[in-house]
């Protein structure tokens, strides 16, 4: 690929990047209150709605594996498609809860297949120099849209705009056109770099010994997205009872810090090394967490006022906690690193995504049983003790002069 190409095709990727936030931050971001004000779910229902949602990201390796035929961004396309059909089916209908399970799924197919489709898409796009760089401009856009999200969230749910009353959620039906918009950007970008091929190895999943710490990081991974995405916010709706309004100030503060700190982190991880950064990322996940743990807990036994400085802290912990998801990147970049062959990015992406996603079921189910029966601190206590996982990980790791043998596939 020339680079006059490859700076078009960086271009459309920026773009379709942007158009997904949108899309995602109007369906997917708005789940958690979606649930609690139409269908009136508790923690444990909230923790059981994670299994018809993450059963997609466990099986889109398999779903990769079957159609690997079509290339990296007809599949990619098709995922878009998946997510559309199932958003406007949620959109339109606002079904019973079990039908709502059904098409909930239809719209999750779409977007974990897209997951680790759109990682390698990126990689093939941006090469080898100043990956951290680039990578961090990409989740800036992301984290800069997300902010223009909080703003149209916000103020469509304060002036009555948009809501969760009636049968049509408009706000989904809106959010599927820029899944269509994403659609849009992936043709132009098939256009320039063509399509590249996925190898799926010898089976459905690719497991090699060389990408075994990258399996372990994705299974810690499915801990820490289930806290950041369910029981983070879930303080906020259940204990607090904020509503959707709220959530989008705080994801707008958060979003606008992460305009400066993602890229920061970027040219950070091409200066430290992805080593030094996963040391960075698991201190902050232990640091989070237990003190998410000790504020929830006084909060659902009474000991904190449920105003003033609790629940400003809350506030804070919850916008930190959103802030260091988005180093979810290092993983990407240290695969990067260890790649046998870049052809195999895809498809152990895709595997790390169904690890992940096991871990995330199991921690959805077992983490909704402990808010109900103990209460929600307990939640966090082992959220902070599964992120010195990422600590323990980051110390076995090689020093960086080896870290950056990109590609040579070192064993480790």
């Amino acid at each position: 690929m020339d680079d006059k190409n490859r700076k078009k095709a960086f271009g459309f990727l920026l773009i379709a990047v942007a158009l997904t936030a949108l899309a995602g931050g109007l369906s997917e971001g708005l789940y958690s209150n979606f649930y609690f004000e139409v269908y009136d779910v508790n923690a444990a229902q909230r923790g059981f709605i994670e299994f018809p949602r993450e059963i997609p990201g466990l099986i889109a390796v398999v779903v990769i594996s079957m159609f690997a035929f079509m290339g990296e961004i007809r599949l990619a396309i098709a995922a878009q498609v998946l997510s559309i059909v199932g958003l406007v089916l949620l959109g339109v209908f606002t079904p019973p809860f079990s039908i709502m399970l059904v098409f909930l799924f239809v719209n999750s197919m779409g977007m974990h297949l897209y997951m680790p489709l759109k990682d390698s898409i990126g990689l093939n796009i941006v090469g080898s120099e100043n990956t951290g760089r680039q990578f961090g401009v990409i989740n800036s856009v992301r984290t800069g849209v997300a902010f223009l999200v909080g703003i149209i969230i916000f103020a469509g749910f304060r002036t009555g705009i948009f809501h969760f009353e009636g049968r049509v959620i408009h706000i989904f039906l809106i959010a599927s056109l820029f899944f269509f918009g994403v659609i849009i950007m992936l043709i132009k970008i098939r256009k320039l770099i063509g399509d590249p091929k996925i190898n799926t190895g010898k089976g459905k999943f690719l497991f090699r010994k060389e990408y075994k710490f990258y399996y372990i990081l994705a299974s810690l991974h499915g801990a820490h997205k289930q806290i950041a995405g369910v029981f983070g916010p879930w303080v906020l709706i259940e204990i607090l009872l904020r509503q959707a309004d709220t959530l989008a100030i705080l994801g707008m503060v958060g979003s606008f810090l992460g305009i400066f700190f993602i890229p920061m982190a970027g040219r950070l991880v091409d200066r430290l090394g992805v080593r030094a950064m996963m040391f960075a990322e698991g201190f902050a996940f232990v640091s989070i967490y237990v003190a998410f743990g000790v504020v929830s807990g006084g909060l659902s036994s009474g000991a904190f006022a449920v105003v003033g400085i609790p629940v400003i802290f809350v506030y804070i912990l919850f916008i930190f906690d959103r802030m260091t998801m988005q180093l979810g990147m290092i993983r990407t970049l240290y695969l990067r690193t260890i790649a046998l062959d870049p052809s195999e990015i895809s498809p152990t992406l895709s595997t790390g995504m169904s690890i992940d996603h096991v871990i995330s079921i199991v921690g959805a189910l077992l983490g909704g049983l402990a808010w109900a029966a103990w209460g929600p601190q307990y939640v966090f206590y082992i959220a902070a003790a599964l992120s010195l996982g990422n600590v323990l990980v980051a110390a076995c790791l090689p020093g960086r002069g080896k870290e950056e043998n990109k590609g040579k596939g070192e064993n480790l």
